[in-house]
């Protein structure tokens, strides 16, 4: 069972909550407050969750946001006590809103690795073709998810009357990608001045592919002070849970003391703003 220190924590922390925001906003603004933090909430959840073409919801979404603070916080009182349940339940807060992040990272990084086939692709079907719908549907046709979702919307705004350049638009408001956006650029300074696409897009695609490749090298010079931030952030835990394994009763003050709850508060402190930094020194903006 969770031990009764957990729960009186975890009861005192949301009733002191509930009782400021009553006090300070009045029921019914406080009722108005509530309701426009869950807009904002649905409003993220859904915008990202369509963004990775998820067939999730805030709804959804938020009872998995839900059962993962409840079994950080139940996982920490069942193992280490109240300061351990809140900082589990902390980070069970933290995890999915990371996932979401993680996941467009990666598909932002999927989507960029396919742009290079893709406007080769595009190019000789206007060759053939003459038309830059067609290209599109042949991207959407042929191609993998992600860049093959993106074509698909592309296509069936332009035959339900979007213009072209409205949906070129929205597709770089989508993609969120710098590599994009060139695209588009060139695309829209093509189709307005009577440029040769053909040729503006594999001059797009040779430009793209040399400045991935300087991306990679500079991402491979800068992996080794990645591994030092996992290293750097892991091995405060590991060395915890080393000790704790090997004799309990030197941990123990850290978890059932003020002063330990202090120390741990302080340590936990200086390593966000340890990692932070070490992130800040080795990651280039390009």
């Amino acid at each position: 069972m969770i031990p009764a220190s957990a729960l009186l924590l975890v009861a005192l922390v949301t009733g002191t909550a509930a009782v400021f925001v009553v006090a300070f906003y009045g029921w019914a603004p406080a009722t108005a407050w509530l309701k426009q933090r869950w807009r904002d909430y649905e409003r993220w959840a859904n915008d990202n969750l369509r963004a990775l073409y998820s067939p999730l919801r805030a709804r959804a979404f938020v009872r998995r946001h839900l059962l993962s603070i409840g079994g950080g916080v139940a996982l920490g009182a069942l193992a280490g006590g109240p300061l351990l349940a809140v900082g589990l339940g902390a980070l069970g807060a933290w995890l999915p809103v990371a996932w979401v992040e993680r996941a467009r990272r990666q598909r932002k990084k999927a989507l960029d690795a396919q742009l290079d086939a893709s406007l080769q692709s595009m190019a000789n079907t206007i060759l053939v073709t003459q038309n830059l719908e067609d290209a599109f549907a042949t991207i959407a046709q042929h191609f993998d998810p992600p860049i093959s979702q993106e074509a698909d919307i592309v296509v069936k705004q332009v035959r339900l009357g979007t213009p072209m350049d409205e949906a070129l638009r929205d597709f770089a408001s989508r993609c969120k990608s710098r590599n994009v956006d060139a695209i588009v650029t060139a695309l829209t300074v093509g189709r307005q001045t009577g440029g040769e696409l053909p040729k503006v897009l594999e001059t797009t695609a040779s430009v793209l592919r040399e400045t991935m490749r300087v991306e990679g090298v500079m991402e491979s010079k800068t992996s080794e002070g990645k591994a030092q931030v996992v290293v750097m952030g892991l091995l405060p835990f590991v060395f915890g849970g080393a000790l704790q394994v090997i004799d309990p009763e030197w941990m123990r003050p850290l978890f059932k003391d003020p002063i330990g709850w202090a120390i741990l508060l302080v340590v936990c402190f200086l390593e966000v703003i340890g990692v932070a930094l070490v992130r800040k020194f080795t990651r280039i903006d390009v």
